[in-house]
């Protein structure tokens, strides 16, 4: 079995691709944010809420690229330990993680 650190660097490189393939979706929030054509900031938030589904639909996908040895440890790990079930559920998405594992807070 793999320690938690092993399974944080699991996740955590995970996560890293999924921004990389999500990275221009980020950019262009970030560039709509500082333009004057969005005074009040809602269209740049709702483009970066999208940036942020988008990531976690990647990172949910890219799980399924883990060897089964990464998969079973990230599997353990969620179940036994907090801090590392409460940031995979922020880059898996709230709703699908509950939906999938049936685990919530």
């Amino acid at each position: 079995m793999k320690t938690l650190d092993e399974a944080w660097q699991i996740i955590e490189a995970v996560n890293e691709e999924a921004h990389e393939q999500s990275w221009d979706s980020w950019i262009a929030a970030d560039e709509m944010a500082d333009s004057d054509e969005d005074e009040d900031g809602t269209t740049a938030e709702q483009m970066r809420e999208d940036a942020s589904l988008e990531q976690a639909e990647y990172f949910r996908n890219g799980l399924w690229d883990l060897s089964a040895e990464d998969r079973e440890a990230v599997d353990h790990w969620l179940q036994a330990d907090e801090s590392f079930r409460e940031q995979f559920r922020d880059w898996f998405g709230h709703d699908e993680f509950d939906d999938e594992y049936g685990v919530s807070d």
